[in-house]
């Protein structure tokens, strides 16, 4: 099964539109993010395939909380979309379809990633960060 990437930006910018109604709306949010890390978590084969998810939802909850704003509206929906789609169980090809199931899903996750490359990686850059200045220790005055 060939999926060309027009069906593909067709069914990601559908998916964005319906995301329109979730981001400022964080319980309705947080239900779409729990959902499709259950189903990642769910599929340890694909793993490697859904790792971009992680950054995915990292990227969702640092932008709802206030603490990362660095990135553009439409990047959020983008996400917020392949996130629905993800968990949604009526798409391209329905999850039930033995050995297709995710391939869609899979094709929809790598598609977004890709389109929105450069600001994940600026996200991912700051998260990194944020883990350094945490984890390092405070030093005294007298130190010096």
């Amino acid at each position: 099964m060939k999926l060309s990437n027009q069906k593909l930006e067709t069914e990601q910018e559908k998916y964005a539109d319906e995301a329109k109604s979730y981001i400022n709306q964080p319980k309705k949010t947080n239900s779409v993010l729990r959902r499709a890390l259950d189903k990642i978590n769910n599929n340890s084969s694909l793993s490697v395939v859904f790792s971009p998810v992680r950054l995915f939802v990292d990227m969702i909850r640092s932008y709802q909380s206030g603490e990362y704003r660095n990135i553009r509206r439409t990047t959020i929906l983008k996400v917020i979309g392949a996130l629905i789609y993800l968990v949604s169980p009526i798409d391209l090809v329905p999850d039930f379809v033995l050995g297709f199931g995710l391939a869609d899903d899979v094709a929809i996750i790598l598609f977004v990633t890709k389109t929105v490359f450069e600001e994940l990686t600026r996200f991912s850059d700051w998260q990194d960060e944020q883990k350094k200045v945490s984890t390092q220790p405070l030093q005294s005055e007298d130190a010096y």
